[in-house]
């Protein structure tokens, strides 16, 4: 089991020096997922850990395919971490969509089949609704930020615009979902 203590602790030896802009990203998703009034108590201590553990493939110590998602979690597997979180950290934010992009889709789905009464569109919109620098942010200004970051070509930036209907689609319906 990974608790939600356990993820920061992970996510901040990992990230936080290397990667501080990362690592204020992965803060901000972890608020948002802390505050998310439309998920089930049981959920949220899960989605909380796996909001600080979804972007820690990116750590260099872990980078194996170049694919964050799965670097990430063949690092949280070796580490007989929960294989909901896992499983959530995997499949975070559409991530068969760029898997798919950069030939991996294969692996993703087999080492780690999507489990789909997991809180996979909730993680989502934690993701894309925090910019990289911890702040709340509208979807579109996330993709829009992103594409400035990638150049055009870029697999990241191809994947922000075959995902960005889902990405969006997503978030708006979490976004409804939430009290008023």
């Amino acid at each position: 089991m990974v608790s939600a203590d356990e993820a920061r602790d992970l996510a901040e030896q990992l990230l936080a020096d290397e990667l501080p802009r990362r690592f204020a990203h992965v803060r901000g998703v972890a608020g948002q997922a802390e505050h998310l009034a439309s998920v089930a108590a049981h959920d949220r201590s899960l989605l909380v850990a796996a909001a600080w553990l979804h972007d820690i493939g990116y750590a260099s110590g872990l980078v194996d395919t170049g694919f964050h998602p799965i670097d990430g979690v063949r690092y949280l597997r070796r580490a007989e971490a929960d294989e909901r979180v896992v499983n959530l950290v995997a499949h975070h934010s559409c991530a068969v969509i760029e898997a798919d992009l950069r030939g991996l889709d294969d692996v993703l789905r087999d080492e780690f089949p999507r489990d789909t009464t997991l809180p996979h569109d909730e993680l989502c919109y934690c993701d894309q609704t925090t910019s990289p620098d911890g702040e709340i942010v509208d979807v579109s200004e996330r993709l829009a930020e992103i594409r400035t970051r990638y150049p055009e070509g870029d697999v990241v930036r191809r994947f922000a615009d075959a995902a960005e209907s889902e990405l969006t689609e997503i978030v708006r319906r979490i976004e409804a979902a939430q009290p008023r």
